[in-house]
C-alpha cells in the first residue's frame, strides 16, 4: 500500500467516523484534507460519509438510536458533502448532482 492509498484509507475512516460520533468539526477537516491530498471527493463521499449514514441507519434500526440521531448525523454528513461538492464536480465533469446524489453519465 503507497502512501496515497494509506491516505484515502485514513480520510475515508475520518469521514465516516465523523458521521456516527455526529461530529462536525471533524467531517469538516476530513473533507478539507481529501482537497488539499488531491484524493477523489467521490470515494470520500460515498465509501466515507455515506457509508457512516449506512452505519446509523443500522444502529436506528437495532433500536440503538433515535430519530433525532439521525437528523444529527444526517447534518454532519451535510457539511463534508457540501465542501466536497464543488471538487467532485470538477473532478468529474461527467457528473451531476441532485441534492446529495451523485450521477455519472
Amino acid at each position: 500500500m503507497n502512501d496515497n492509498d494509506s491516505t484515502k484509507k485514513e480520510l475515508i475512516n475520518k469521514a465516516k467516523n465523523s458521521v456516527i460520533n455526529f461530529n462536525d468539526a471533524e467531517a469538516t477537516n476530513a473533507a478539507m484534507e481529501t482537497i488539499r491530498s488531491g484524493i477523489d471527493p467521490v470515494d470520500v463521499i460515498e465509501e466515507g460519509f455515506i457509508e457512516g449514514m449506512k452505519t446509523i441507519g443500522d444502529r436506528f434500526e437495532e433500536g440503538k438510536l433515535s430519530l433525532m440521531d439521525i437528523l444529527t448525523a444526517s447534518k454532519t454528513m451535510n457539511k463534508g458533502i457540501s465542501i466536497l461538492k464543488p471538487a467532485a464536480i470538477s473532478a468529474h465533469e461527467d457528473s451531476c448532482f441532485f441534492g446529495n446524489l451523485m450521477l455519472t453519465l
